[in-house]
């Protein structure tokens, strides 16, 4: 909207990014895209309630990594860094708990065809959305990063299960996992449990958990989100919890 302001006819978002093994300080990846976004009316005034979402993939072994993210706009030349360390656990590894993916939270499913930009080649666009666990039936799932979210909306929580490989298919090999909100230590919703088999030749016996929250007859305040999910054939769970808020 500023560059707009100015007398731009576009706007060029330049987004940097650097991966670091944290052991050895080594760079094992960089990534570099120039974003160009035509700022007609409409998208300008859009681009002044909401947010420009960017994301990329990289393959990386297990181990712990620091990642370094710079945004750029060219036109004001406005910049905005981030800095953070994460880990990618050996999932071959992990025999006490249920291997699980980040959990992502999310209020909207946004069609494919609205989006304002690609980064990615034509070419390269339909094999990465294939391959992106939040793209699904031509729409996507868009992370939310304040985790705020409307009571009039529904909020989605997706994540994966991993049974490992091979796995075996049927009602003895079924995960099971459900979301709950905690609101001053009390239990305040709790969803229906899914159970749910690996995907059929899916290399990490891959089990994908989607849920649609109905937030209507909650009150606003700040909530405890927690997923749990159980391998009864194992013996095992795994639990995650994150605070978010709720507003009407």
């Amino acid at each position: 909207a500023l560059a707009k302001k100015f007398g731009s006819e576009h706007t060029l978002i330049d987004f940097v990014c650097e991966i670091k093994d944290e052991l050895g300080g080594i760079t094992v990846t960089n990534v570099r895209d120039f974003v160009n976004i035509k700022l007609s009316d409409a998208t300008a005034a859009e681009l002044e309630h909401r947010p420009v979402e960017y994301d990329t993939g990289v393959t990386l072994t297990p181990g712990r990594y620091s990642i370094k993210f710079l945004a750029r706009d060219d036109e004001t030349g406005r910049i905005g860094t981030y800095q953070t360390e994460f880990v990618i656990p050996n999932l071959n590894k992990e025999v006490r708990r249920v291997p699980i993916s980040t959990v992502v939270l999310s209020s909207e499913r946004k069609s494919l065809k609205d989006a304002i930009y690609t980064a990615d080649r034509q070419k390269d666009k339909a094999r990465n959305d294939a391959s992106n666990p939040l793209v699904q039936d031509g729409s996507k799932l868009v992370p939310s990063v304040t985790r705020v979210f409307s009571t009039g909306r529904l909020m989605y929580v997706y994540l994966q299960a991993y049974a490992g490989a091979p796995a075996a298919a049927g009602p003895a090999n079924a995960f099971i996992a459900y979301v709950s909100l905690f609101r001053q230590g009390r239990k305040a919703y709790e969803s229906e449990s899914l159970a749910l088999t690996p995907l059929p030749q899916s290399r990490l016996g891959t089990v994908p958990f989607s849920f649609r929250i109905e937030l209507g007859d909650l009150e606003s305040g700040e909530y405890l989100c927690q997923v749990t999910v159980l391998d009864p054939s194992g013996n095992r769970a795994a639990f995650w919890d994150s605070a978010v808020m709720l507003i009407h």
